[in-house]
């Protein structure tokens, strides 16, 4: 008898552990969907549906949601279960994924801290003067002087005329001040070169009448519907000719900054290293097997 009440009393016991157990990790929120051992809780949906305009809105955001949660851990739980292999390896390139977002942010934000992104002229000059065989122009470029005007303005343009022809520094406060009034689009720096495809795009004239425009240095206006242009042709460079400096300046501060970048990422991977070795932070085991 004391053995049978013995066994009765560690059964119920038990029992009692294990129905505490169960309903300590029970959580006390009702789920509101399941697949296979995961669960979907109403406060995993915080927000969800909340802008919609009526309540039957919200309700089918909802229910589209829980839907979309279900089919989503169904074939998660499908590809890990037949994609075992695959699923180590997505884990791995992901861990590397996250530690190199973790590397650049760090770079970044040391970049956007330390790093001089200012270029000046004579940095600019010696750069193109070292490299200028590498900047053979690809495509015909030509510096273009430009005034588009609505066609029916009523302006009188005699020196306007004159003055993008030749353009000083007496005139050219006056033809700025005449195109900041009255163009809708100008370009009156002696500075600025465009490309073909970008010519044809601004101007509405064919590509046979450009290119003997550009290539003569010609004055031109242009009517249409809406607009008038008057184009002066400055200055023209062919196909695999040098660059000018104007038209590859930007280029030339890009590489400059980016060489910045790449010196000042590399003394600081020196240093850290540097720190870390002095502070015998880290072990490299198959050297010190070589030097024994």
């Amino acid at each position: 008898m004391k053995s049978i009440f013995r066994t009765a009393f560690f059964c119920g016991c038990a029992s009692l552990i294990f129905s505490c157990s169960i309903n300590s990790v029970k959580p006390k929120e009702e789920p509101l969907a399941r697949v296979y051992d995961k669960y979907l809780y109403k406060t995993d949906l915080a927000g969800v549906g909340s802008r919609a305009a009526r309540p039957e809105d919200s309700i089918q955001a909802v229910r589209s949601y829980i839907d979309s949660w279900i089919r989503h851990n169904i074939l998660l739980r499908y590809a890990e279960d037949n994609l075992p292999d695959e699923e180590k390896r997505l884990n791995d390139r992901l861990k590397n994924y996250k530690e190199s977002l973790l590397i650049y942010a760090y770079e970044k934000e040391l970049l956007s801290q330390k790093l001089d992104t200012s270029v000046s002229e004579d940095e600019i000059k010696k750069y193109f003067t070292a490299h200028n065989e590498t900047f053979n122009l690809k495509n015909s470029i030509a510096k273009v002087k430009y005034i588009m005007l609505k066609s029916n303005e009523k302006v009188k343009l005699d020196s306007i005329r004159k003055w993008i022809k030749n353009t000083n520094d007496f005139n050219y406060p006056k033809l700025l001040g005449f195109c900041n009034q009255y163009a809708i689009r100008f370009s009156i720096s002696d500075s600025v070169w465009y490309n073909k495809e970008e010519l044809v795009a601004f101007f509405p004239v064919n590509r046979f009448n450009l290119d003997n425009a550009e290539f003569n240095k010609s004055y031109l206006e242009v009517l249409d519907s809406n607009y008038a242009f008057l184009i002066n042709f400055v200055d023209f460079r062919i196909k695999g000719s040098d660059a000018p400096i104007d038209f590859v300046r930007n280029e030339i501060t890009n590489i400059i900054v980016n060489q910045r970048k790449m010196a000042f990422i590399g003394s600081i991977h020196k240093s850290i290293y540097e720190e870390a070795l002095k502070n015998s932070d880290f072990t490299n085991y198959i050297d010190e097997k070589a030097a024994n």
